[in-house]
């Protein structure tokens, strides 16, 4: 047996993404794996000395993630965006419906060690890209290129 704290830990600056199987690489910032619960307060009929607490709701974050773009994530990231957003252009389809016929997707944030290794992960339940920001170019500028992708997703508990 190990003792306690002898384990291996996550580096927040070492993640990766794959949503279905597809390599979407690795980025450097993950913001939203955030759970918020959303609870009544109730009195038992003719016990009032205290609340019961009754579940009522969850509510996921929208995950962000950010990173350099690079020549071979990047256009991978590019063309899973085109596919997700093509049934919009479709009248009478939903990316709704589509999700129910295909069965739904994962996407997998996982989170590595200093040896690269597996940590833990978080599969987000039914993702979708709520928005997508590119760099900002400029000549009057030296810095590195950031994109930004949203996914809204139905949990990943």
């Amino acid at each position: 047996m190990t003792p306690p704290g002898t384990g291996a830990h996550g580096l927040a600056m070492r993640f990766h993404v794959q949503i279905d199987g597809l390599d979407l690489g690795a980025w450097s910032s993950c913001k939203g794996l955030d759970i918020k619960a959303k609870v009544e307060r109730i009195y038992d009929p003719g016990d009032y000395s205290h609340k019961r607490i009754l579940f009522a709701d969850v509510d996921y974050e929208v995950v962000k993630l950010e990173r350099a773009v690079d020549a071979t994530s990047s256009p991978v990231l590019r063309s899973w965006l085109a596919e997700r957003f093509s049934p919009w252009s479709q009248p009478g389809v939903m990316p709704e419906l589509l999700s129910i016929v295909t069965g739904g997707t994962t996407a997998t944030i996982t989170l590595l060690d200093a040896r690269w290794a597996e940590v833990c992960s978080w599969t987000l339940r039914n993702p979708f890209p709520s928005g997508w920001t590119g760099p900002q170019l400029s000549a009057k500028e030296s810095r590195v290129a950031i994109e930004r992708l949203e996914l809204v997703h139905e949990g990943f508990l």
